[in-house]
């Protein structure tokens, strides 16, 4: 299939290079802010552990906090995983449960058809909040884990898990991330499991987002890297149009948590 052709360049890189980069740009970026330390939250899903290895592999182990903030919701499997990956990169780990601040936020409210969202979005925001208070008490830096798919989805929550100080992997596809996990070695376990925020029971990122990862990735690599129209991609590699049009209205639609807020002036 022409999809798969595509898919091809898109993961077949030089992924020692790319590593290797990306580690010296850490170390510059960490330099150009005065930093040393790096705080990073970790959930047992790829991103994070794929984040957290770059860090090993470029600073001390001692500059690099690594924080679990579980809610009532997360699965043992990501409590088993952030083990099994902190134990092999011989690092401690912070935990910090949040299920009490978020039920307690919640306790009054009552027949809301947005309860779902609404805890998954305080969920991440909470995350995101201890992260910073954290990177304040070791004068640290936020590293943040979003990818670029969920980037251009708008999959993420704003200033909750698309909230960072320095991001190394917003420039990169899921499809690459798997990759750059198999690369890293990863554990099997984590590269293995179906792509999740975690955030309630059965919750996943394809079938939250109503499209799989590789095929975003095919599409966005053709529309916003290659400059194809959606007409041609759809007729050169067989793409449903509406899939395509998924993807270009999810990214329109996200813009604004692309953004800074707007700073409105008056002449």
């Amino acid at each position: 299939m022409e999809k798969d052709k595509i898919l091809k360049l898109i993961v077949n890189k030089n992924w020692q290079l790319i590593i290797d980069t990306l580690c010296k740009e850490l170390k510059k970026e960490f330099s150009k802010r005065g930093f040393k330390k790096s705080v990073i939250g970790i959930s047992g899903g790829i991103d994070s552990s794929v984040v957290l290895a770059l860090l090993v592999k470029t600073f001390p182990l001692e500059n690099i906090k690594p924080i679990f903030m579980p809610y009532k919701t997360t699965l043992e499997i990501s409590h088993r995983d952030v083990k099994l990956l902190t134990s092999k990169f011989n690092l401690n780990y912070e935990i910090i449960p949040i299920t009490e601040r978020i039920d307690s936020y919640f306790s009054n409210v009552k027949n809301d058809n947005k309860l779902k969202l609404r805890i998954g979005n305080k969920c991440a925001r909470e995350r995101m909040s201890i992260l910073f208070d954290k990177a304040l008490e070791n004068d640290a830096l936020v590293i943040g884990t979003s990818n670029r798919s969920e980037i251009i989805m708008g999959y993420g929550t704003l200033f909750g898990d698309l909230a960072s100080s320095l991001n190394p992997i917003g420039s990169f596809y899921k499809t690459q991330i798997f990759q750059i996990a198999k690369f890293l070695k990863i554990p099997e376990s984590i590269i293995e499991k179906i792509p999740s925020a975690d955030l309630w029971e059965g919750q996943t990122d394809e079938g939250e987002m109503g499209i799989d990862y590789e095929t975003i990735d095919v599409i966005s690599y053709l529309y916003f890297d290659k400059k194809m129209k959606k007409e041609d991609i759809a007729k050169k590699y067989n793409i449903k149009p509406e899939s395509i049009q998924k993807v270009i209205s999810a990214y329109k639609k996200s813009s604004f948590k692309r953004k800074l807020p707007k700073i409105l002036k008056i002449k």
